[in-house]
């Protein structure tokens, strides 16, 4: 969905002021790695957020390395940081795999759309889903 260049240009410090804004806080994200031996090759992230009409919970990052796709991790990672509970997240618009992934776990779009200027103006939307039944 981004250019080979914006990918190359990412540093880690930028990176890793983000995990502190998420996760160094009052009321901080909650996150899940999926690892292979001792590699992490994935994970989830969710936190709390005030849009009722969403759902109290957004699903911020869901990630798995592309050699460890497929698998069932990312049913994994989606299940634990979730569980049954309603819940939203964003997804690139072009992504129609994640869409995919995503609407088989209950999430549908709404409607929402929003644009990433600093990452190429990346159109996304928002997915939503109900409490699920209990397995």
């Amino acid at each position: 969905m981004l250019s080979d260049a914006f990918l190359a240009a990412a540093d880690r410090e930028g990176r890793l002021v983000l995990w502190r804004h998420l996760l160094d806080r009052p009321d901080p994200a909650e996150a899940w790695v999926a690892c292979d031996g001792d590699t992490v090759v994935g994970f989830a992230g969710i936190r709390s957020v005030p849009a009722p009409e969403s759902g109290p919970l957004e699903l911020w990052g869901l990630y798995l390395l592309a050699s460890h796709q497929g698998l069932g991790l990312g049913g994994q990672l989606l299940g634990t940081a979730l569980g049954t509970q309603a819940a939203s997240l964003w997804v690139a618009a072009g992504n129609s795999r994640a869409i995919g992934f995503y609407r088989r776990f209950g999430f549908e779009p709404d409607g929402a759309e929003d644009t990433l200027a600093d990452w190429e103006d990346l159109p996304e939307i928002r997915m939503v889903r109900p409490v699920q039944p209990a397995a």
